[in-house]
Parts: structure tokens; sequence; C-alpha cells
């Protein structure tokens, strides 16, 4: 009887730890969710976030409060670390701006140094948690280059953040720019070279607009060229190398990235 009593007891001591897992899950996915609605800005339509102010800093450091409270419940999921340093972000940012300009920090507001170490600790447990996402290397990247000043952490974990996602244009393009802005000029000119090989944005895909619109030279055609990654990579080589061989060597060998190269040299 005993072994039965205890048998019975550890099995609804199991079954009601596994209940608990869904109700604490909700619970820190509403904490989460919580931080649209605090950050609102009722005076615009849908939901546009709060300009930093000192009037709204309570706001953010709610919003701040309800995502630790997330963080708390479910220590495993990295999206609220995430969005823990993403606020500590915008603070940091503005809280220098204020700093430069010699204003007084409302109250509770951090600093732009403290901001920074919170967004450092933030990110590294988030890709500690979540080590295949992009989006944290290139955020922590970009930390390490600005407010570290390590160019080799950052470009380690730039490059971890491509080797996520190879294929992803964006992505491929901010790190180009981020080694640009940090004085990285070799590993700029690769990441645009990468770049203008992975797009395809610039290539129509009807062939039935393309005697018209290419003959022609629409606004509409010449917009979207101007508008491809190829372009934003044949940019960041001109930058590099104020070189047009530099920047036609990038462009792949075909008729719709020549075009595109044409556009741009055109506008030099």
């Amino acid at each position: 009887m005993k072994f039965k009593f205890l048998l019975i007891t550890a099995l609804v001591l199991l079954a009601l730890a596994m209940l608990s897992f869904p109700v604490r899950d909700l619970t820190a996915d509403y904490r989460y969710r919580r931080i649209a609605v605090i950050l609102d800005d009722e005076a615009t339509e849908g939901r546009d976030v709060l300009p930093i102010s000192e009037k709204t800093m309570p706001a953010y450091l709610e919003a701040i409060a309800s995502l630790h409270d997330a963080a708390a419940i479910a220590p495993t999921r990295a999206l609220y670390q995430g969005a823990i340093a993403d606020l500590y972000t915008r603070l940091g940012k503005w809280a220098e701006t204020m700093q430069f300009f010699k204003a007084r920090l409302p109250a509770g507001a951090p600093t732009g140094r403290d901001a920074a170490g919170k967004t450092l600790f933030h990110l590294r447990r988030a890709v500690t948690l979540e080590p295949t996402n992009p989006d944290y290397h290139l955020a922590l990247g970009r930390l390490y280059d600005t407010d570290r000043g390590d160019p080799n952490l950052a470009a380690a974990e730039l490059r971890k953040a491509v080797d996520a996602y190879p294929v992803n244009t964006p992505l491929r393009y901010s790190v180009a720019i981020q080694h640009l802005l940090s004085g990285r000029k070799g590993d700029a000119l690769e990441q645009a070279r990468l770049l203008a090989k992975l797009d395809d944005s610039y290539i129509l895909r009807k062939p039935e607009y393309q005697t018209d619109m290419i003959e022609r030279q629409t606004p509409g055609y010449l917009s979207m060229l101007a508008g491809s990654y190829l372009y934003s990579a044949l940019e960041i080589a001109w930058r590099v190398s104020k070189d047009p061989e530099v920047v036609k060597g990038i462009a792949p060998d075909t008729p719709d990235a020549t075009r595109v190269v044409q556009l741009f040299l055109a506008s030099k």
C-alpha cells in the first residue's frame, strides 16, 4: 500500500509539473506582448513606438521590467533576452545624445555606458540560448565595434551572422556596411562581392515586360535597378576603391547586371 501511495503521489506531481509548463509559457508570452501596449504611441494610428523622452521614460522602464519578468519565467527563451537588449540599445543611444548636449537624464534612465553594458549582457545570453540567430550576432558585432572598440570580436560575430544565414541579402548588406563604417575595407569589399553575386532583385521576372521597360528605360525600371542590393554592393565597392574597374569586377557578367553597373557609373 505504501509503495502504491508513493507511486500515485509521484504521478500526480509529475502531471502537475507537466501542466505548469504551458501556463509558464503563456505567462511569459503575455509579459512579452505587454510591451507593445506599454510603448504604443496613442497619438498616432497603428502601433507606433513612443519616442523616448523624460515623459515616456517610465513606460520604457515598465517595458523592460515586463521583459525581465518574462525572462525569469522562461529563462531558456532567447527572444526575451534579445528584446531587452534592443530596448537598452535604444535607451543608450538616446542617453548619449542627451549627454552630448549636457542635458539631465530623467530619474531611472540608464546612462549610455550603463545601457551598453546591459545590452552586451543580454545579447550574450541571447546568443548562448540561440547561437544560430544571425540578428543577435549582427547586433553583438555592432556593439563590439561601437562600444567596446574590439574589431576582432566584432568581425568574428559578423562572420557568425552571415554563416548562420548566408543567402540573406539584407543581412549580408548590413554586415558589409558595418565593416565599411569600422574601416575594415577588405572585409567590406568581400561582403559586397558576395552580395552582388547573391542578389537577383534587379532581374525582370516577366519576359513580356523586358523589351518595353528596358528599351524605354522607364522610371519604374530604373528605380528597381537603383533599389537593388547589387546597386548597393557597387556603392560599397566604390566607397572602398573609387575605381570603376573594381566596381565592374564584383558584378556578375550578365546583361541584367551590366545595366545596373552602367546606371551606377553614370551617377558618378
